[in-house]
């Protein structure tokens, strides 16, 4: 049996950041995977993705990962050592490295069934014996 071959992109380049470094490790379709090192007190910007969910998985080091609540309050979770954490989709995020800290970030976007907006509740089928007599 012949197993499908896919055209997957190369690992990315090392791309440094100021707090540490990034680099893609796998991209595919409605996911992607990178490798962070982050310095002792590095930390990134604020931000939220549009339609990406957010997995850390914490490799070595600590790192927290906050969230920005509704009522503006920040929530962190510290993770070590195989310790996950989530931020979904429009959340106000960040990390800070506690110490030096190897992670693995994974972003994914969920398909929802129900997206769908309609103009009107109508559908059917025409008549074609009245669209041709007209």
């Amino acid at each position: 049996m012949t197993l499908p071959t896919f055209n997957i992109p190369p690992i990315g380049p090392r791309s440094g950041k100021v707090w540490g470094i990034t680099q893609l490790v796998f991209a595919h379709n409605s996911v992607e995977c990178h490798r962070i090192e982050v310095k002792k007190g590095g930390y990134s910007s604020r931000h939220s993705h549009r339609s990406k969910w957010n997995r850390f998985l914490v490799m070595r080091g600590r790192l927290a990962v906050f969230i920005q609540l509704p009522d503006g309050s920040e929530d962190r979770t510290v993770l070590t050592h195989d310790q996950i954490t989530d931020v979904p989709p429009g959340v106000v995020h960040g990390f800070e490295a506690l110490e030096e800290t190897e992670a693995i970030e994974i972003y994914w976007t969920v398909l929802d069934a129900s997206d769908i907006e309609r103009g009107d509740n109508k559908g059917g089928l025409k008549d074609e014996s009245r669209s041709q007599s007209q």
